[in-house]
């Protein structure tokens, strides 16, 4: 990894980690999230995933993701330089993880 891509990193984390302490809180059945990127291919490789409780149903989840994915796109904006596209975040349910 490059010093540059190093330092992106460091950034998209601190962004993402400001997002997911906030909808802890603010989103019902919201757990956690992630990121997954291939810095040859940046941004186009990024991959923002958000991850709600088992207990939330389909519905609820649906909703608290419609209205998480402008903020992680606000989030990363200045990083990227350009809206992070829909198609590039991403809802799970834990159980389905596994």
């Amino acid at each position: 990894m490059r010093k540059t891509d190093k330092k992106l990193e460091r950034e998209i984390i601190r962004e993402l980690t400001q997002v997911c302490e906030t909808a802890k809180f603010e989103h019902e059945g919201f757990s956690w999230l992630t990121h997954e990127v291939d810095y040859q291919r940046f941004p186009q490789s990024l991959k923002v995933t958000l991850v709600f409780n088992e207990q939330v149903s389909e519905n609820v989840m649906r909703s608290e993701f419609k209205s998480l994915i402008p903020e992680v796109q606000s989030a990363l904006r200045p990083i990227i330089g350009a809206m992070l596209p829909v198609e590039q975040i991403e809802a799970r349910c834990e159980h389905r993880l596994q």
